[in-house]
């Protein structure tokens, strides 16, 4: 598919990189030279240097041809307008970034009328997970499925819990829950288990389930924690802002630490049900005296990644609880890792996803095959299709489909309910399903078969 991305930060800079690992033919536009000459150098993008309100620099880089056009900048008006004028040249699908609340409430319902086939918020997507996460605070990361009705949650198997040295299958009679074990990551690898796979402890095990009985089975199996019910939160920018939203609209305390007073000062008018602290979260005597050895869950959400892991890595070290740290660098993301913190977010991976997801459901004529998409450690794929007609394996029981390896199956959700699929379970015309695949770009559900 040809993708233009207008606006090479790190949104936009991430996203090209990835479609055209895919790929995709990418062409970016920008007016900083500078910008495009590095990017255009690392990788085989098309790059054009320009404003992306420009006729005729939309014009040369092919706009008329486009079949996704991303408006990435920094500035909501330049992308809703060059999404706007992007349409209206002859790209086939617009997308644009909206940041500020005022303008992504109030242009949702507009953006049909626009011409803007989506909008989407780093920010809010960012905050929706992390309050996913803390849902279920044992979760390293947790994402939903159907409308909410699955979840694949991300865990680590500790040396005491009882599943440690079973094979999969033991380990989910033990469990005892309509769950199943999607993938394994050890060290390096990734596996999708099957039924004689041995678990060990340290293995990242990624389980497909609902939300109730992943919390039941939890408990049988040592891996429970309690949902967070007192938050601290160091940073006060928009993603803080969602979250604390979020959280407080579930009956979570929620302490801010913010440095800058004006922003304290719109925080404490916005969120008047939180704790407001005017102080620098980055200062271990302010934390110790707002009492991060008693929070249920501590999250770094600074501007610098540097900040944020340190002190998440100081609130880690006092007891077992919940610590969430952003930072966009991937090579210090791993380095946290490495040092004990699980829990690393990244809102260009979140929305990585997210676009990603949006230009492989339009690669099939009706766009409408894939629901949700979710990267595994860069080693697998958990995606949602909705069942359509032109399924090959409709109403076939799935021992006999043939799958291709490394594909699994790990629930689906029919007239709202979850099924835990079995043998013979057979797919059925709009069912929600998720797959978990180790192939490469699935677009549409008759790829998992041979």
């Amino acid at each position: 598919m040809k993708v233009i991305i207008v606006g090479i930060g790190m949104t936009g800079s991430a996203l090209a990189l990835r479609l055209l690992n895919e790929k995709h033919d990418v062409t970016v536009v920008d007016e900083d030279f500078d910008t495009v000459d590095a990017l255009v150098t690392r990788s085989d993008v098309k790059g054009v240097v320009g404003s992306c309100l420009d006729r005729n620099i939309l014009a040369d880089a092919e706009v008329g041809k486009a079949d996704c056009f991303f408006a990435c900048t920094l500035r909501d008006e330049l992308n809703i307008l060059s999404s706007v004028l992007a349409k209206k040249m002859g790209a086939k699908h617009t997308v644009a970034r909206v940041r500020d609340p005022k303008y992504f409430n109030s242009l949702a319902g507009l953006k049909d009328e626009l011409g803007v086939d989506m909008m989407f918020n780093p920010e809010y997507r960012t905050a929706m997970e992390i309050a996913q996460i803390l849902k279920f605070p044992s979760a390293i990361s947790a994402d939903t499925f159907a409308s909410g009705k699955m979840t694949l949650t991300e865990l680590r198997i500790n040396e005491n819990s009882p599943i440690a040295g079973l094979p999969v299958a033991e380990a989910a009679r033990k469990a005892d829950g309509n769950l199943l074990f999607a993938v394994v990551i050890r060290g390096d690898k990734s596996y999708i288990p099957k039924g004689d796979f041995v678990l060990q402890a340290g293995d990242l095990i990624y389980v497909a389930s609902t939300e109730e009985s992943l919390l039941e089975s939890s408990k049988k199996i040592k891996l429970f924690k309690q949902r967070a019910k007192d938050v601290i939160i160091v940073g006060g920018g928009r993603i803080t802002y969602y979250l604390a939203k979020e959280l407080l609209d579930k009956g979570v305390k929620v302490k801010i630490i913010e440095i800058d007073e004006d922003r304290c000062r719109e925080l404490d008018e916005e969120l008047t049900r939180a704790t407001v602290i005017c102080a620098d979260g980055t200062d271990t005597s302010v934390l110790d005296e707002e009492g991060i050895r008693e929070a249920d869950a501590f999250i770094a959400l600074t501007t610098v990644d540097e900040e944020n892991a340190v002190v998440a890595l100081y609130a880690s070290s006092f007891g077992d609880k919940k610590v969430i740290a952003k930072i966009l660098s991937r090579p210090l993301g791993k380095m946290v890792n490495k040092l004990g913190l699980d829990t690393v977010i990244s809102p260009h991976e979140v929305i990585s996803d997210l676009l990603v997801r949006f230009v492989r459901a339009h690669q099939v004529e009706d766009g409408e095959g894939i629901n949700a998409l979710y990267r595994i450690h860069d080693k697998a794929e958990a995606i949602e299709f909705t069942v359509d007609g032109d399924f090959k394996g409709l109403g076939i029981p799935l021992k006999e489909l043939k799958l291709k390896n490394n594909v699994l199956l790990c629930g689906l959700v029919r007239d709202g309910g979850f099924i835990l699929p079995s043998g013979d379970t057979s797919l059925c015309e709009h069912d929600k399903v998720l797959v978990v695949t180790g192939v490469k770009q699935v677009t549409e559900l008759n790829q998992i078969l041979k």
